[in-house]
């Protein structure tokens, strides 16, 4: 399923318009597939520049993957034909079976399985996009990172696999294989997350969940996954109207909500509420070594957004120890105090003084032994003037004060604030940028950065004492 020697492409049409043969057939030639590639289309001679082929069975060499972009009432022949060829795996783009619920649509797909299992063919879908692999230059999306990384995912949402592809790429998390599974009419999430715990090219699980129809499996292999690797879920349905709009996409049984968020637990997962959440908690696996506790050192510049990020942190279940009257005098030997706070958070006035200033003074708060992790917050909307000259001033300032933080010891993460302005905005992308090449945990609020970092304490800290702590929203 991963790694095919060639993938034949059902439906596909010409047209520049054409958005499933863009998606399915051109993001293949575009992203490197090196295997065989096979327009299938009874009306057309050639597609994207490749010959096509007017059924499956016409295809002379073997073909390992079947897309299928064609009405839902011409699929089973598709599957007979499928069946013949010794295809391993059919993968439906196609929709419009059980998930319409409709009960002929229900028999359609369920009509599908029968054939495929019959015939030794596994079938992912209906209703997805399938998968994207970057070792295997498998991919539904052209602009898809062709770098590997060490995540897995699996989604009945196609459209969460852009988001979480997406929005980890910008923050240095990458993955080993994401896979679209739909309607998990054959192929499901109990098998994929069992494939994904075994798999050597992935260390951390993660997954978007609608339902299952075998709760017991899927709690075993969660158990089984979760004691191996970190698995972060997102489990949809908690309210009536999510669980009624997980029926009409997927035609999932969501359950209830109490007995899936007591079954995850139990099985040692860590539950979140959405994409966002799941790339916040990996950019800590991935970037922060693990925090002896949650004492919090903050620092920034901003008498305002300090309070305001110090109330986000304890919300968050961190706690932020007062900073000492030694280390006060030690750290105020390099700026004004006029203007300032050092209590924690430390707030000073020395960004315009740049790593002259900021250096010792995270040097300094790096050596103290009651703080396990350092945050640091930026403002680029907080500034007095915002002419091009002086913005672009400040960025290089910024650029090189990231730099110094590497030199930081201790787990940290740099957080923004909450932005509204064109000029902030470009800023946090340049260094959230930079964070990724230095390879330092991002964050684009400190609410944000806080809730990711208390979870991935509480998934280490386990069943061993911390300091006492509002957890209020801190949920593993």
């Amino acid at each position: 399923m991963f790694h095919p020697r060639s993938i034949a492409v059902v439906g596909a049409t010409e047209g520049p318009a054409n958005i499933n043969t863009i998606m399915f057939l051109d993001s293949l030639l575009e992203f490197g597939y090196q295997g065989q590639i096979y327009p299938v289309n009874p009306r057309l001679s050639q597609v994207s520049g490749l010959k096509a082929y007017p059924n499956i069975r016409d295809i002379p060499g073997p073909v390992d993957y079947v897309i299928s972009l064609i009405p839902a009432e011409a699929t089973p022949q598709l599957i007979a034909d499928c069946v013949a060829k010794g295809v391993k795996t059919a993968q439906f783009f196609t929709a419009g079976f059980v998930e319409t619920g409709e009960k002929n649509r229900a028999r359609l797909q369920d009509e599908l399985v029968r054939i495929a299992r019959a015939g030794g063919v596994r079938l992912l879908g209906p209703n997805c996009v399938g998968i994207y692999c970057p070792a295997s230059r498998m991919s539904y999306c052209a602009d898809f990172p062709k770098e590997s990384g060490r995540v897995g995912f699996v989604a009945q949402s196609g459209g969460y696999t852009y988001l979480a592809v997406r929005m980890g790429a910008g923050r240095g998390v990458y993955y080993s294989k994401v896979i679209s599974y739909g309607n998990a009419s054959d192929v499901n999430e109990a098998d994929l997350l069992e494939y994904l715990a075994a798999d050597p090219e992935t260390d951390i699980i993660t997954a978007y969940i609608e339902g299952t129809t075998d709760g017991r499996r899927l709690l075993k292999v969660l158990t089984d996954a979760a004691a191996r690797k970190p698995v972060i879920v997102i489990k949809k349905g908690r309210t009536e109207a999510g669980r009624k709009g997980t029926m009409s996409h997927t035609g999932a049984l969501a359950g209830d909500d109490k007995v899936w968020d007591s079954a995850l637990r139990q099985a040692g997962v860590i539950r979140v509420e959405d994409v966002d959440e799941m790339v916040d908690l990996l950019v800590a696996f991935l970037f922060m070594p693990v925090p002896r506790g949650r004492r919090t050192v903050v620092i920034g510049a901003g008498g305002g957004v300090s309070v305001r990020a110090a109330e986000e942190c304890e919300s968050a279940g961190l706690m932020l120890p007062t900073v000492p009257d030694d280390l006060r005098s030690e750290i105020n030997r390099y700026f004004s105090l006029a203007g300032s706070m050092l209590r924690n958070p430390v707030d000073i006035l020395a960004e315009p003084l740049g790593d002259g200033a900021w250096a010792p003074v995270l040097k300094a708060l790096d050596g103290w032994q009651e703080a396990d992790v350092i945050l640091w917050q930026m403002s680029p909307d907080m500034e007095p003037i915002r002419t091009a000259e002086f913005c672009r001033i400040v960025l290089d300032i910024r650029r090189t004060m990231v730099r110094s933080f590497n030199s930081v010891q201790k787990p940290k993460a740099l957080a923004i604030h909450t932005l509204e302005t064109h000029s902030g905005l470009e800023e946090m992308v340049a260094l959230r940028e930079a964070c990724r090449h230095e390879k330092i945990a991002f964050y684009p609020s400190v609410y944000r950065a806080a809730l990711a970092i208390s979870r991935y304490i509480s998934y280490h800290h386990r069943g061993r004492a911390l300091p006492a702590a509002n957890l209020q929203g801190a949920r593993w």
